[in-house]
């Protein structure tokens, strides 16, 4: 596919296969990674699998064969290893802060096999999550980071053949991940993180954002302030599931998949679930660009209800429900959004451009606090004074528009949270008049 994991020779920089496989582990050296060297970068089979231990079984420890190798998207998620990924080896990060702007302090290497009903404990000497085989490759385990942006040490986007090009989405480098997907048990739940030590610059009611990958996000139905509407989300993320279960890497990342679901085609024993290739960007199973929002064919829609992200609520009576952005106006503050600028929202406008996780709370970018992730002073206001403004900056900002006065609780949102820090234009309703009349 167009897009893929550079298999061959000729897409990648190394001479030859890079891959020196260690011992029975299937380990390597981070220098073949990519640590120091990253013309040593490469994707081998065996960086993945190891064909001495996959077995066709919905998890790793699992025995006997069953009707697929991949996990059941009908059931409640976890991030558990799959049995085509038994006895591979990854790494799980280590963490001495809960700021978004920092790196891990170290990685654990996770090698071996637990053998059938092994234990799936996190801590487990072997791999037992799907995204500890990922980060070996996507965090500075295997790449230097000098945690600069939008520059630093980490590879370039079109470095190896089927890569996605450089300036897609205006991306030039990889991010990290581990930095990314990091869900401290501070920032679980609602309200505001510590006001101590590395969160003290938290402003009231913010907190961390991630997709849970690593962990729950402890946000369930009733903190989102949306018991009665849990099917804001397609399944299996809706009802009871909210902010209780993780997810997998590969919930996003594989071959194109149709609108409304991640499923790929032939369900778990037909086509690949894995993210080897795709006909889509960054290996996506649906599109993510600055014209995600206009349609419901974007990635986003593939687990949230477009209905009730994106249209118009009034059109669609008895079939809307409560948003965690809502509000003594509007329990469904996005379906009014969509109404008011004729159904043309675009997801980047408001939410980070590489949604892995984020320093605001639901992925909420802030044009009054743009900080070193962009490579300015913390606490830096970008003007968006005008309709047809957006701000650009790699890697988190595409066209975005969005300005926070003051953070609130799901369900609590009000026209004066949002608007320029500076009153300059305008703030509440009439910053979005300015700003969002006939948006880009």
């Amino acid at each position: 596919l167009p897009r893929g994991m550079p298999i061959t020779d000729a897409d990648q920089q190394s001479v030859g296969e890079a891959h020196d496989i260690a011992d029975a582990n299937f380990t390597e050296a981070r220098v073949l990674l990519g640590r120091g060297d990253l013309t040593n970068r490469h994707a081998e089979c065996p960086d993945c699998h190891n064909p001495h231990r996959v077995l066709k079984n919905r998890v790793f420890n699992g025995s006997g064969d069953t009707v697929a190798g991949t996990h059941d998207h009908t059931a409640t998620h976890s991030n558990l290893a799959s049995g085509v990924l038994r006895g591979s080896w990854g790494v799980e990060p280590i963490y001495g802060s809960t700021s978004f702007q920092d790196l891990p302090t170290s990685y654990t290497v996770k090698e071996g096999d637990g053998g059938s009903i092994a234990n799936t404990a996190v801590n487990s000497s072997y791999v037992t999550r799907e995204y500890q085989i990922c980060l070996k490759c996507h965090s500075d385990y295997g790449y230097d980071d000098n945690n600069l942006y939008p520059t630093g040490n980490r590879p370039d986007l079109g470095d190896s053949g089927r890569g996605t090009p450089t300036g897609t989405n205006n991306l030039t480098q990889f991010t990290n991940q581990a930095k990314e997907f990091q869900a401290p048990l501070a920032h679980k739940g609602e309200g505001t993180a510590s006001n101590t030590g590395a969160d003290s610059g938290f402003a009231t009611n913010n907190h961390r954002s991630w997709h849970p990958v690593m962990d729950t996000s402890g946000r369930d139905a009733a903190t989102r302030d949306m018991s009665s509407s849990t099917n804001l989300f397609l399944s299996p993320w809706n009802g009871s599931a909210i902010g209780t279960q993780t997810m997998y890497c590969s919930d996003c990342h594989g071959s194109n998949t149709a609108n409304g679901t991640v499923v790929p085609g032939g369900g778990e024993n037909g086509s690949p679930w894995g993210p080897h290739g795709s006909t889509n960007d960054f290996i996506l199973k649906g599109t993510w660009n600055s014209s995600t929002g206009s349609n419901n064919s974007g990635l986003c829609f593939r687990c949230h209800n477009h209905t009730n992200y994106a249209t118009d609520q009034n059109e669609n009576s008895g079939n809307n429900f409560a948003s965690g952005f809502g509000g003594p106006d509007d329990s469904n503050l996005h379906a009014l959004h969509a109404k008011e600028i004729g159904k043309n929202l675009r997801c980047s406008w408001c939410h980070v451009a590489v949604p892995h996780g984020w320093k605001n709370k639901a992925l909420l970018v802030n044009l009054n606090d743009v900080g070193s992730e962009a490579g300015l002073p913390a606490g830096t206001e970008v003007p968006i004074n005008s309709s047809g403004q957006t701000y650009n900056r790699e890697p988190y900002y595409l066209n975005a528009k969005l300005k926070i006065r003051t953070f609130r609780l799901s369900g609590t949102w009000r026209p004066g949270n949002c608007g320029s820090a500076s009153g300059t234009p305008d703030v509440g309703r009439d910053w979005m008049k300015d700003v969002c009349s006939n948006p880009p």
